[in-house]
């Protein structure tokens, strides 16, 4: 039996979070999740104020293109 207060990032998914001009890796089940960790860690009461994208998904990364 497992400890199920451990996570095993192998489940969690890989995000980049910008908050003011800085960023942060966050790993999480969710991007809501994400949010909410990385305004744990910039310590803001606004979470909406941070911007959260896909950076890794199941350990590959992920690739974002910009399209006209």
């Amino acid at each position: 039996m497992q400890d199920t207060k451990m996570e095993n990032t192998e489940l969690l998914n890989g995000y980049l979070a910008f908050y003011k001009g800085k960023q942060y890796e966050v790993y999480a089940k969710t991007s809501y999740e994400a949010q909410q960790k990385a305004a744990t860690f910039y310590k803001t009461k606004k979470a909406y104020e941070i911007a959260v994208v896909p950076a890794e998904k199941d350990n590959k990364p992920v690739i974002h293109i910009a399209v006209d």
